[in-house]
Order: structure tokens, then C-alpha cells, then sequence
């Protein structure tokens, strides 16, 4: 009988822990991977205009979808309005997951350029699943400019 009661309060305090952990999920949405509410009405387009209008920028893995753990590669491709490849240029890659108000885990920096204005992006790592924002300042011969990146990461 003394074993019976002992198995019946660990299933309590189980459940009693249980029903504490879901409530505190129901208060931070941000933390669920619901990711087609986290999705709607982002901009998730990997190639797009810089908010001035000076470059065309686009911002995707080398090799296949990123993964949270290892660190990873990344081209940003520049050119100017009209197709052109902008080289040379001063690339400054920061950002992070704003629903929980911290940056990148590492330090991405442009490492060179794979091609004529595709830039390669070191030391990209995501350490967890959600929504990253990627923050890019351009700094070349037609001026500075900068331009912003939506990723989910499932």
C-alpha cells in the first residue's frame, strides 16, 4: 500500500509539472514554432532591394538549407539596379531572433568574394529553430546602404 501511495504522488507532482510548463508556453508565443502565424506577413524574400534602392542584394546557404549547430557559409550577392556586380565592396553582416531580443550566436564577416558581387559570409550559426532577421550594410563606390533578411528556421 505504501508503494501505491508513493507512485500516485509522483504521478501528481508529474502532472502538476506538466500542466506549470504549458502554461507558461500559452504566455510566450514567441518561444512556439508555430510558423505559419511567426511567417505571416514577414518578408521572407532571399533577393530584394536595399532600402535605398542602390543595390539589388540576395542572401542564401552555399549548400543546402541551414541546420541549427554547425556553422555555416552564406553568399550575399550584390549588383547595382541594373544587374551588374558591385565588387569591392565593404559587407557587414549582424542580426538575431527578434521575438527573443538577442543577437547572433557567432560573429558572420565577409571572408571575400566566391565571384565578381557574391561575397562569402562566414561563421553563420543558428542556435535554435524560429524566426532570424539578418541586418546587411553595404558600403561601395555608388554609397552606403543596407538591407534586411527574414529566415525561419524550422
Amino acid at each position: 500500500m505504501r508503494n501505491l501511495i508513493i507512485l500516485a504522488g509522483m504521478v501528481l507532482v508529474a502532472a502538476a509539472g506538466y500542466l506549470v510548463w504549458m502554461s507558461m508556453q500559452a504566455q510566450h508565443p514567441g518561444h512556439q514554432q508555430n510558423s505559419g502565424q511567426q511567417q505571416s506577413g514577414m518578408d521572407m524574400r532571399t533577393e530584394k532591394p536595399s532600402d535605398n534602392g542602390l543595390y539589388t542584394v540576395s542572401f542564401m546557404p552555399s549548400e543546402g538549407e541551414p541546420t541549427t549547430g554547425p556553422i555555416s557559409v552564406w553568399h550575399l550577392k550584390i549588383t547595382d539596379p541594373s544587374g551588374k556586380p558591385v565588387t569591392g565592396a565593404e559587407v557587414v553582416v549582424d542580426g538575431g531572433m527578434p521575438a527573443h531580443g538577442h543577437g547572433l550566436p557567432t560573429v558572420p564577416a565577409a571572408t571575400g568574394e566566391a565571384e565578381p558581387g557574391v561575397y562569402l559570409i562566414d561563421g553563420i550559426k543558428f542556435s535554435m529553430v524560429g524566426h532570424w532577421k539578418f541586418d546587411v550594410t553595404i558600403r561601395a563606390e555608388a554609397g552606403e546602404d543596407t538591407v534586411s533578411f527574414n529566415r525561419m528556421l524550422e
